[in-house]
């Protein structure tokens, strides 16, 4: 039985702001790409489900792209 753990979109997009830095992520099609890399990820590995408004959460992380920037900056 798989189980699925609780999250809120600021760890997500925690991450996806950690991950995106490490790949050297800098434009707006491959912070998107990566959006969906990580959630498709976690859903793939049972920790999110399709319950949990997946493709919801990813266009408020895409709508994020402007304050990865100014992430990438600091």
């Amino acid at each position: 039985m798989t189980q699925n753990i609780e999250f809120n979109e600021e760890e997500l997009f925690e991450t996806v702001v950690e991950e995106g830095l490490m790949q050297g992520v800098v434009d707006e099609a491959a912070y998107f790409d990566l959006v969906d890399e990580i959630i498709e990820d976690l859903r793939r590995e049972a920790e999110l489900n399709d319950d949990q408004n997946l493709e919801g959460h990813a266009e408020h992380l895409k709508a994020r792209f402007r304050e990865y920037q100014q992430r990438q900056a600091d």
